[in-house]
């Protein structure tokens, strides 16, 4: 075993002449994918956040101490002297994916669909009366059996709410992660978000709106190569540590402040999103108990 910015080993002739690689180039330990995305997108002081709004959604935030005042999804290591305590689940962007697979796949030729998506969500203002949506598509991380569904439809609501609606609730979802981390004492006040959902110009907004904190958008589009290549420069001595090929490597490209008028409006619809969960748990049972396929 070795630490993510140590020398393994380097490039054999063998492995030089199958990859076009230099004959001794060194080969560094490397790292856990979303650790490199967190260093790729810049955090590496103790106490920043890094949210990772992609297939799986990723909260995370270094920490001293592996263990802390209560349970959390897992523990990594970050560098030499601290950690990382996560808390994740299939619950993020994937659900946009399926929105625009399912339903906006043939828009316009020159028309990004998940622009269109975005630019429908942003036409409708925040309100308490709007649709709700777990995004549960893939389970939920305590429970299996939850599935995805919107919740509230009424009849003058259009594509533009339901958008706004899954959005939401892909974000009401990284909050409940949030929450878990928090209560197990792993603080922050600001975040990083990087991961596809990074790339809307609403979503992060949403992001800073929900979880009441300042959130920054990642320049780079991939994260965890760049935190790779952060891992190997300070393996080979280009930089003193992580933190410092960060400073050197890694840049914000936006910024977003926390609306204060919509904290009452987004933590009812949390409570109300909660309160669905909680009411959907033992009917997501029993749809799985009668074969409803998984």
């Amino acid at each position: 075993l070795v630490e993510s910015d140590q020398i393994a080993g380097r490039v054999t002739a063998e492995a030089a002449a199958l990859t076009g690689l230099a004959v001794g180039t060194p080969v560094v330990g490397g790292l856990f994918d979303v650790i490199a995305s967190a260093i790729g997108s810049g955090v590496t002081r103790t106490g920043a956040a890094s949210i990772i709004a992609g297939t799986w959604s990723i909260n995370q935030v270094i920490i001293e101490r592996p263990a802390l005042d209560g349970p959390v999804f897992m523990s990594s290591s970050f560098d030499r002297t601290r950690y990382m305590a996560m808390e994740n689940s299939a619950t993020s962007a994937a659900n946009l994916e399926w929105m625009v697979r399912e339903f906006f796949a043939d828009c316009e030729a020159g028309v990004s669909p998940f622009d269109l998506c975005c630019d429908l969500a942003a036409s409708v203002e925040p309100s308490l009366g709007g649709p709700f949506y777990h995004p549960f598509l893939y389970g939920a991380q305590t429970d299996g059996n939850a599935r995805a569904g919107f919740y509230g439809v009424a009849g003058w609501h259009t594509k533009a709410h339901l958008m706004r609606a899954v959005l939401e609730g892909v974000v009401f979802g990284h909050r409940r992660h949030v929450e878990r981390l928090r209560a197990a004492g792993a603080r922050f006040d600001e975040a990083v978000l990087s991961g596809g959902g990074s790339r809307s110009m609403l979503w992060p907004q949403i992001f800073a709106d929900v979880l009441g904190v300042p959130v920054s958008v990642a320049r780079s589009r991939e994260t965890g190569a760049l935190g790779a290549a952060i891992a190997a420069g300070t393996g080979v001595g280009l930089f003193a540590d992580f933190a410092e090929g960060a400073d050197a490597m890694a840049r914000a490209e936006r910024h977003y402040a926390p609306d204060p008028a919509l904290a009452d409006l987004y933590q009812q619809r949390y409570r109300v999103y909660q309160d669905i969960s909680e009411a959907m748990t033992p009917i997501w049972k029993r749809m799985a108990a009668l074969g409803v396929e998984a």
